[in-house]
């Protein structure tokens, strides 16, 4: 039997790491939840105001993140030019499409975009440069943390992945100790020192861990982290503290480590379980990125329409009326945009193995 060590280091990508596309339809899942609560919000009740803890799962996508980095360029050649080509032409052609649909929206009337309130920038949405000011996507200030740790990361790229994970994690842990002294001194500041950093510097240490010291968990003490995730981010949606979001990469990114860590320990055993549940997860995974852009504006559409017919007394159904359709929305495009654009990419980085 094959330790979960030699199952991730037997795959040759990141979407053949099965704990991985797990979590990251759990990371969306947490997410469009988080915003169906404020959508219910808006309705004038407050009933799932725990549910605020779903934000969270941009926390496990920047832990993701951070390993699939080291994952996804370890053994190659690739410079800064190459790797940042690499990284925009797998993320931006599918969300300049939504920013478009942001934008159709936002000339037809602004006040259906970003109806929470505040600014709203339309060249920093296309360029994801940080002003402060809410993107046409709402979703694609995640995406800004992002590109600037793909930029660290591209700096030192050249010298293999391993010095890119090292020189990346320093610097970056270096601005995160720097982020008490900068809480109240702009948003550029606060940018470039936000504490969401140490997420990246978590995921890849899982990867020096797991793939470079073959650290493995007994399939027990991977449940355990698990379990012991879940009941931090229970209590910490219980208790309530606004608090927590200034602290949220320690807050919501050690709960979300050891989900990632329990998960990923855990490898081996679930590409060898069969069930229907995991298939879901499995699906809901590989369209996240497409779920994760899309959901916003499917969220504002449901939630007008049941406004509409007089359907939005009961939670549960609205929860459910909003959520299952969304998800379903986010695999359509997928399937039928995100998987077209994917292939255009892959023919064009790599011509003679398109379409194998």
């Amino acid at each position: 039997m094959q330790s979960p060590t030699a199952d991730l280091r037997s795959q040759k990508n990141d979407a053949n790491v099965q704990s991985i596309q797990i979590m990251r339809g759990i990371a969306s899942i947490l997410v469009v939840l988080l915003h169906t609560s404020i959508k219910w919000k808006q309705f004038g009740n407050n009933a799932f105001k725990e549910i605020h803890v779903g934000g969270s799962g941009v926390d496990l996508f920047f832990i993701i993140s951070g390993y699939i980095m080291c994952f996804s360029t370890d053994g190659r050649q690739l410079n800064f030019i190459r790797f940042m080509g690499l990284r925009i032409r797998r993320i931006m052609p599918f969300y300049w499409l939504t920013t478009t649909i942001g934008l159709a929206i936002f000339l037809y009337n602004p006040s259906l975009v970003n109806s929470s309130g505040g600014e709203t920038s339309i060249w920093a949405s296309y360029v994801l440069f940080p002003t402060g000011a809410k993107y046409l996507n709402a979703n694609g200030w995640t995406l800004s943390f992002e590109f600037f740790f793909y930029l660290i990361f591209a700096v030192f790229i050249y010298r293999g992945t391993d010095k890119a994970m090292r020189y990346s994690s320093i610097i970056l842990l270096i601005l995160v100790a720097l982020s008490p002294f900068f809480i109240m001194d702009g948003f550029a500041l606060n940018f470039l020192t936000n504490n969401m950093y140490f997420e990246f510097v978590l995921g890849m240490g899982c990867f020096y861990l797991f793939n470079r010291k073959g650290l493995r968990f007994a399939s027990g003490y991977g449940i355990a982290l698990c379990l012991t995730a879940v009941l931090l981010l229970v209590a910490e949606g219980l208790a309530y503290v606004p608090e927590i979001q200034a602290w949220r990469g320690f807050c919501w990114g050690i709960p979300m480590l050891f989900l990632f860590a329990g998960l990923l320990s855990m490898e081996g055993p679930i590409r060898r379980a069969s069930s229907s549940v995991k298939t879901i997860f499995l699906g809901i995974g590989d369209s996240s990125y497409s779920l994760y852009l899309i959901h916003p504006f499917a969220l504002s559409g449901l939630a007008r329409l049941l406004k509409h017919f007089n359907a939005v007394s009961n939670p549960t159904f609205f929860v459910v009326a909003l959520l299952i359709p969304t998800i379903v929305l986010g695999h359509l495009a997928f399937l039928y945009i995100r998987k077209t654009t994917d292939r255009l990419r892959q023919e064009r980085d790599d011509p003679q193995n398109a379409g194998r």
